[in-house]
C-alpha cells in the first residue's frame, strides 16, 4: 500500500479517490475522522490521505491524479497579450487585468 494524494479537504481527497476509482484502481481513505481532533493532535497527523491497495498501482494513480488535477487553459485558448499595454492574460479574461483594454476577438 502507498499514500498517493493528501489535503487538508476529505472533499478533496474523495474527489481524487473517485478519480481513480474511475480508473479501476482501489484505494482507501485513511484519517476520514480525524479533523474532530484537530487541536488535540497535530494538524499534519488529522489530514485524510489517499491510498492504494495496490504498490504497483501508485505510479499510474499519481499520473491520473497530476493530469486531472492540473490547471488547464480556458476552452483550450492559449493565454493573450494586450496590444495596449504589452501585459500577459489568462485566457479565461476578456479584459486585461493591467488597463482594462478588451481582448482582441478572433
Amino acid at each position: 500500500m502507498q499514500r498517493v494524494y493528501s489535503g487538508a479537504l476529505l472533499a478533496d481527497v474523495a474527489h481524487a479517490q473517485n478519480l481513480l476509482e474511475h480508473e479501476g484502481i482501489a484505494t482507501f481513505i485513511k484519517h476520514a475522522n480525524l479533523t474532530s481532533a484537530l487541536g488535540d493532535l497535530p494538524f499534519l497527523e488529522c489530514e485524510p490521505e489517499l491510498w492504494v491497495f495496490s504498490d504497483a498501482e501508485a505510479a499510474l494513480a499519481r499520473r491520473v491524479l497530476r493530469d486531472a488535477l492540473a490547471p488547464h487553459p480556458a476552452n483550450g485558448a492559449p493565454p493573450w497579450t494586450c496590444s495596449r499595454c504589452g501585459e500577459p492574460n489568462e485566457p479565461q479574461f476578456a479584459a486585461c487585468w493591467s488597463c482594462g483594454t478588451r481582448a482582441a476577438q478572433g
